[in-house]
């Protein structure tokens, strides 16, 4: 079952680029052959759509190295600049690729959030974090997945939320204890993978 926040996702992607309404053809949509990211309800939108569309139109391979370029550059606008096909350019990468992904938007919503103040970026870090500490225990990445948590914590204390705060220290504390480190031995990750 689907959240609201995934069903909407799924409708506007769903939904055609040129006219807006419901792009199916024998029950899926047509999609740009080059991004794959464009819908379309039929052939005649597709071509008129064409115009604005070529525009935007990018590759996911050339998505890849437009943020890994910004992430280096700590360009923050140009990383979120394609946070829309995120989950797009981590479709079928290894693990600690994916990671990667996760760390360099993380990352850029980190700056955003010190440049502008925006709790927006705030948000989008825990939500990105939560995703990383999920995949990092999963790939036994224990002292990483330690300083996810108190970047979730340090984020939601922003927030005001002192007691979802407190309990994710408590989640990296444990950890720590758990595996042989302490909380404040989580450095940033983020290299690239290996």
């Amino acid at each position: 079952m689907l959240t609201l926040g995934q069903q909407a996702m799924a409708d506007s992607a769903a939904r055609c680029s040129h006219c807006g309404k419901v792009a199916k053809k024998n029950g899926l949509p047509l999609h740009c052959s080059v991004c794959n990211h464009a819908s379309y309800c039929g052939a005649l939108c597709q071509s008129a759509g064409w115009q604005l569309h070529k525009k935007t139109c990018v590759t996911l391979h050339d998505v890849r190295q437009r943020v890994s370029a910004a992430h280096e550059a700590d360009d923050w606008r140009g990383v979120l600049k394609w946070e829309g096909r995120m989950d797009e350019l981590m479709d079928g990468l290894k693990d600690a690729w994916c990671d990667w992904s996760l760390h360099a938007f993380s990352r850029a919503h980190e700056l955003g959030y010190r440049s502008t103040g925006n709790e927006d970026h705030a948000l989008s870090i825990i939500r990105l974090e939560e995703r990383r500490v999920e995949l990092l225990g999963k790939l036994g990445r224990f002292r990483d997945q330690g300083a996810a948590l108190r970047a979730i914590a340090n984020h939601l204390n922003r927030l005001g939320r002192t007691q979802e705060s407190a309990t994710c220290f408590q989640r990296a504390r444990d950890l720590g204890a758990q595996h042989g480190f302490f909380p404040e031995e989580c450095g940033q990750a983020g290299g690239w993978p290996e």
